[in-house]
């Protein structure tokens, strides 16, 4: 239950060649993704621009017969639920169709729309994961939806200040952000209620982790105690957030090209020195690389009581906890020593393309406002588990007793809520994100395999990834 006390969020003054992309797959995995964004001065260039309208047909400011298409990354019921929204606009919306197409994943999305652009042919809508950013920004293929949001249909002084933060680049407001989320971490309360333990106070502490897991292995059949995806935005990109480390330099790259990197730091060994005994003494149980569903099977099936996961993926975690036989929990992140200072969002933001014309621009900043609105997001959040971006949609939810009905989809707002706003938390900034996690990932095997430190690994990261800095030339073309 959200506390009533608790119900507005804070709204924090200051708000060559790119290698092969690796990260999100897309609707594979969730999110798997975050890292990069925007930020700038925490509230110039884009503050509120009136009051949203409501219900009724939205009026197509003179533009008939346009037709876009939203490329999106989603199957399933969430891609069915984008199919519904974007019908729904049409037919509420005079002269302007939008037609949501799945094209499988978040580098595939973000490819296939600048090949496209070039072509001159781009989508009217692109989702593209928040580690997209920079490489969009380089690209030159994107308007900033700042300049073509209709300015009586939307109103951004409702937006959480945090996800605006985000994706905001010295004050521009470059994608709209859509499907937001953090990490938090889901818990077996069945699992930890048979071995002793209190199941109402999950531990927030990465000593009180290891303590809980070794406590149930050794009361009850579960042979190891935690799971998650070996996936940077897990163990570095949030940890850093939580340990207000920045990742790199010029403010989390910020206040420019970044040139070196900080995963040789005291929050980087913190993290990888508890990991590494974690796994060590067998208690943690390793899916592999981005194996975001069979990480998730370990914990629904009930081989370990903890897992490390993101919000976006709530829904199903509920529907399989009941059908698997155990009451879910759910708790913030936990951190070396406990302390938040907090999390940095993941999930994707809405692109669209500069190629179009000025009256499909027109209709697709209409659509931006309209799958914005807080009854949009917070029948997003409903359906998928993702954060609504708007404190209006969060004001639905309370007021409908969502909450009340279900605590666990409340602890993503509550870990948001507490985040301060510091260059950690916005996130890193940066052209070989894709690249980074890539060689974050594979480090982390050889570390834990024992081939090399703790030190030598985050040494290793530190020197490939300011590499890859180095030979970043600045100019995305979207290939691989």
């Amino acid at each position: 239950m959200v506390n009533s006390s608790r119900r507005k969020f804070i709204k924090g003054a200051g708000a060559g060649t790119v290698v092969a992309l690796a990260g999100c797959t897309g609707n594979s995995g969730g999110d798997g993704g975050s890292g990069d964004g925007g930020s700038g001065d925490g509230g110039s260039g884009d503050g509120g621009s009136g009051s949203d309208t409501s219900g009724g047909s939205t009026s197509s400011g003179g533009s008939s017969d346009v037709s876009i298409e939203f490329w999106h990354i989603f199957g399933g019921e969430l891609g069915s639920t984008l199919e519904d929204m974007s019908n729904e606009f049409s037919e509420q919306t005079d002269g302007v169709t939008v037609q949501a197409v799945n094209k499988g994943g978040y580098r595939q999305n973000l490819n296939q729309s600048l090949q496209a652009s070039r072509a001159g042919d781009p989508p009217g809508v692109a989702q593209i994961f928040e580690i997209g950013t920079r490489l969009c920004l380089d690209s030159g293929a994107f308007t900033p939806v700042r300049e073509i949001l209709p300015e009586d249909q939307i109103d951004l002084d409702d937006f959480l200040p945090s996800v605006l933060n985000y994706y905001r680049i010295n004050g521009q407001l470059n994608s709209m952000p859509f499907n937001s989320s953090n990490t938090i971490m889901l818990y077996n309360k069945t699992a930890f209620e048979e071995a002793g333990l209190d199941p109402e106070s999950p531990p927030r502490s990465l000593s009180g982790v290891r303590d809980a897991a070794s406590t149930i292995v050794d009361q009850t059949d579960m042979q190891q105690g935690i799971s998650w995806p070996n996936h940077s935005w897990m163990q570095i990109e949030q940890q850093f957030a939580k340990q207000d480390q920045v990742l790199v330099n010029k403010q989390n790259g910020r206040e420019g090209r970044p040139t070196e990197t900080n995963y040789n730091s005291e929050a980087g060994r913190n993290v990888y020195s508890w990991w590494k005994g974690m796994a060590d003494e067998g208690l943690y149980l390793n899916p592999g690389i981005e194996a975001w569903g069979e990480a998730r099977q370990a914990f629904l099936t009930q081989k370990v009581p903890m897992l490390w996961d993101s919000t976006s993926n709530m829904v199903s975690m509920k529907a399989g906890a009941e059908e698997n036989g155990f009451e879910l929990g759910s708790a913030y992140l936990p951190t070396p020593n406990g302390a938040n200072t907090g999390v940095v969002i993941g999930g994707g933001s809405l692109w669209v393309p500069s190629a179009l014309s000025d009256e499909k621009k027109q209709a697709a900043g209409q659509f931006l406002a309209w799958i914005s609105k807080p009854e949009q997001q917070a029948r997003w959040h409903r359906n998928s588990g993702y954060f609504p971006v708007r404190q209006g949609a969060i004001d639905q939810l309370q007021s409908e007793g969502w909450f009340d009905e279900n605590p666990n989809f409340s602890t993503a707002f509550e870990q948001l809520q507490d985040t301060e706003d510091t260059p950690a938390t916005r996130g890193a900034v940066m052209g070989v994100w894709p690249r980074a996690r890539t060689i974050n990932s594979e480090t982390s095997v050889s570390i834990l395999n024992g081939d090399m430190s703790v030190e030598d690994g985050l040494t290793k990261m530190d020197n490939d990834v300011q590499s890859a800095l180095e030979g970043y030339s600045g100019n995305y073309s979207g290939g691989n």
